[in-house]
């Protein structure tokens, strides 16, 4: 007993002391603020701590807004996946709102972000707050690789406004989260997509059983949706109509 005590003790400092690499978001922020061609910078908080994010408004006069989550260790305008979809939403009816998830430093993998799951959903509640007080709807939530089990985290373990949810290349650790969840579900992945995608597709599936609005689609892509932007752009539109 005394020694599994002192291992949870050890990994609970272990997960304490795991922080975003909040230099490395400021550098992204520099970044994104000097190359912004679509949207408007704005500044959210959560966890005692300013992040960027980026409103695109609707061509159309609508409340409806997506909030967008990008991938492992990268910026809420980042070329493959998000930013593509976060302007091309604002011709389909949407808002969109891309949002800094935590990062880590180069070379951590996905399993080192696990403890900063709970710092994602601060920052997606943040997000939805934000969007509230503008008098806007957090209608759906759009997530990419890593931040689809950010995504899939918050959906299943916080009341949420959320009433659609897509999730581009989501990994078999999604699975365990996706059980929890009811509102409908895009689960869109690539026939060329990473290995952690592909031998998760039945178990996500089988979690998904309870959900009857669960949609498994595969398109000709790789991870990254690499030259497949329409088809990208498309296949989500399609699926929100």
């Amino acid at each position: 007993m005394k020694l599994l005590l002192s291992f949870l003790l050890i990994t609970n400092i272990a997960f304490a002391q795991v922080v975003p690499d909040y230099a490395k978001e400021a550098r992204w922020a520099e970044q994104v603020e000097d190359t912004l061609m679509d949207g408007d910078v704005i500044w959210l908080n959560a966890n005692s701590h300013e992040f960027l994010a980026i409103y695109t408004p609707s061509e159309s006069d609508a409340k409806q807004t997506a909030v967008v989550v990008h991938g492992l260790g990268v910026h809420p305008d980042w070329g493959q996946v998000v930013q593509p979809l976060r302007v091309a939403l604002t011709e389909k009816g949407f808002n969109t709102l891309s949002i800094q998830m935590p990062v880590l430093e180069n070379g951590v993998g996905s399993d080192g972000y696990m403890p900063l799951l709970i710092d994602a959903d601060n920052r997606i509640n943040s997000a939805v707050n934000y969007l509230t007080a503008q008098g806007l709807e957090a209608n759906v939530l759009i997530a990419h690789s890593l931040g689809s089990v950010m995504s899939t985290h918050y959906l299943a373990n916080n009341a949420n406004p959320f009433k659609r949810y897509v999730g581009i290349g989501m990994p078999k650790t999604t699975a365990q989260y996706l059980s929890n969840i009811d509102i409908p579900v895009l689960d869109l992945y690539g026939n060329d997509d990473i290995p952690p995608v592909l031998n998760g597709t039945k178990l996500k599936a089988q979690q998904s059983k309870h959900n009857s609005n669960y949609t498994q689609i595969e398109v000709g892509a790789d991870h990254f949706f690499n030259d497949k932007d329409d088809l990208l752009i498309d296949t989500i539109s399609a699926w929100l109509k």
